[in-house]
């Protein structure tokens, strides 16, 4: 438990710190691309307006969210301008601003350019945009490899600090992880302590009631306070073993396993309540495969196919039905109980694996049969243990179906 704990503690902790991670990441860089974006558009929107030449350039209008626009910065920037003629014929090539572009690759870009008669967008790493000049157009295309190499400098450098906080924090994690969790380690073995010692005591006061009361039974004859003191000791019992099964199943002590015909096992158990149904007038089906063998605690398997019968029929209402089928399904073994039931009771049919929980309390306390709601919580933990899954689902309107896999 002190394992599995520590694990969940960690791998939450640490999903949460990295979807926080990956979000700062996400921001800085939209942030930084957007604000490198809008600094290039302001360039190219101050050359275009002033036709490429530098003494129209006007800089009294500072750009929004970036640094203010001055000459310097203009010459530094990288562009060429390609004239020209309706007809998309190249007039002049201007390549002064840059050093890797000669006339034939500029004509290229233009050309390109022409055949789209888009008036801005991208091409080959340059910005462009073209301006209408009496009869003729102007193309600017401005180079924007230094945007793109400090939009990559950034991202390398925020993604690098943001996996060294995640191993730091992952370090510091681990070793904090087991002061985190030891106050709930402490309340949880207090409280399997209390059920193991309670229930352990319990078991001789319940065995004397027991035997007091059959003794009783046979001195005076049966009456119905006979019934009721039988009834609800059982309960007791079935109680108290259900809990006793938990409270071992959540110090995760490994059970002693073998190999285990549980067709043979679920063939032992059937009779008695084939017997029960047959009393109540209910439909019992059953499909068990022969020699079917999977490695597991027999006690326990039989306890949790015992659980589901039990539940099966407190909760079958006469003249329904109960299936059990237990059959290979490829490299799988499953275990299929489905009954009649009151669909009404509880919608959300997980919430019956939970523990001390009944859909209907007023109507199953009416009933000495029912259980405590702990039964199904029992079999699930029996079924896990062993590597297995169990599921309920609401089959049709009036029946539930319990699948564990193993």
């Amino acid at each position: 438990m002190t394992k599995t704990l520590k694990r969940r503690f960690i791998i939450f902790t640490m999903i949460a710190v990295t979807c926080l991670l990956i979000f700062i990441v996400l921001a800085i860089n939209s942030l930084n691309w957007v604000m490198l974006e809008r600094q290039s558009d302001t360039v190219l929107e101050t050359l275009v307006d002033a036709d490429g030449a530098f003494h129209k350039m006007d800089f009294d209008r500072p750009p929004p969210f970036s640094r203010p626009l001055d000459m310097d910065r203009m010459r530094a920037s990288r562009f060429f301008i390609v004239r020209s003629d309706l007809s998309g014929n190249i007039v002049d090539v201007n390549i002064d601003q840059i050093s890797a572009i000669d006339q034939e690759t500029a004509k290229s870009y233009a050309l390109k350019v022409l055949k789209t008669d888009a008036v801005s967008g991208r091409v080959d790493g340059y910005k462009f945009v073209v301006k209408q000049m009496g009869l003729g157009q102007l193309i600017f295309f401005m180079d924007t490899s230094e945007q793109s190499e400090s939009f990559r400098m950034v991202l390398f450098v925020s993604t690098a600090i943001a996996v060294l906080c995640w191993i730091m924090l992952l370090i510091i994690v681990i070793l904090l992880s087991g002061k985190v969790i030891r106050p709930v380690l402490i309340g949880m073995e207090k409280q399997k302590q209390f059920i193991t010692n309670a229930g352990h005591e319990m078991k001789t006061p319940l065995a004397i009631i027991q035997s007091n009361n059959d003794t009783m039974a046979l001195i005076h004859g049966e009456n119905k306070y006979n019934v009721h003191i039988r009834n609800q000791t059982k309960r007791l019992n079935v109680l108290m073993s259900n809990l006793l099964t938990l409270a071992k199943l959540d110090e995760e002590i490994p059970l002693p396993t073998e190999a285990v015909n549980i067709s043979e096992v679920a063939n032992e158990l059937l009779p008695v309540y084939m017997e029960d149904a047959q009393a109540r007038n209910l439909r019992f089906h059953v499909h068990i495969e022969s020699d079917i063998v999977i490695q597991t605690n027999k006690d326990s398997f039989r306890q949790m196919l015992t659980i589901l019968l039990d539940n099966a029929l407190k909760y079958t209402p006469d003249d329904g039905y109960i299936r059990l089928s237990l059959a290979r399904d490829g490299r799988h073994v499953l275990i299929i109980e489905e009954n009649t039931c009151d669909p009404s009771l509880e919608p959300d049919s997980e919430r019956l694996f939970e523990r001390f929980y009944r859909g209907d309390a007023a109507r199953t306390q009416r009933k000495e049969s029912s259980g405590y709601g702990i039964g199904l919580s029992a079999a699930r933990a029996i079924c896990e243990n062993f590597g297995g899954k169990m599921t309920a689902e609401y089959s049709s309107a009036e029946s539930i179906r319990f699948t564990a896999r193993f």
